[in-house]
């Protein structure tokens, strides 16, 4: 059920947990669970945004997943230019004969 909600607009979105917290609160956890998949963790998080925004629906919108940090590329540009020139001399070299002249290069 959460993951099809990706799918709607903003504003869908926030009227579907609306709608979710208040099942919750009349018939409880395991009906919430039956009907919309949806944990008492989640229920709970949501319940928490929604009172630390104030009761604005707006607090209900999905935030971003996307990682604060992400992995940079730790190759040496040497090694990243070497790779190109013999990709563009030897066009037909797989990695595994390009991994064993780097690794002579090395």
């Amino acid at each position: 059920m959460l993951s099809s909600l990706k799918r709607f607009s903003l504003s869908e979105v926030t009227g579907e947990r609306l709608k979710i917290l208040e099942f919750y609160q009349e018939y409880g956890e395991k009906a919430t669970l039956k009907a919309f998949g949806v944990n008492r963790k989640t229920v709970w998080v949501w319940r928490k945004r929604l009172k630390q925004g104030r009761n604005q629906l707006s607090s209900l919108i999905p935030s971003s997943t996307k990682p604060k940090t992400t992995r940079r590329m730790e190759v040496d540009l040497r090694i990243v230019e070497y790779i190109k020139s013999l990709r563009e001399t030897y066009y037909r070299l797989g990695k595994r004969k390009i991994k064993f002249l780097v690794d002579e290069l090395l």
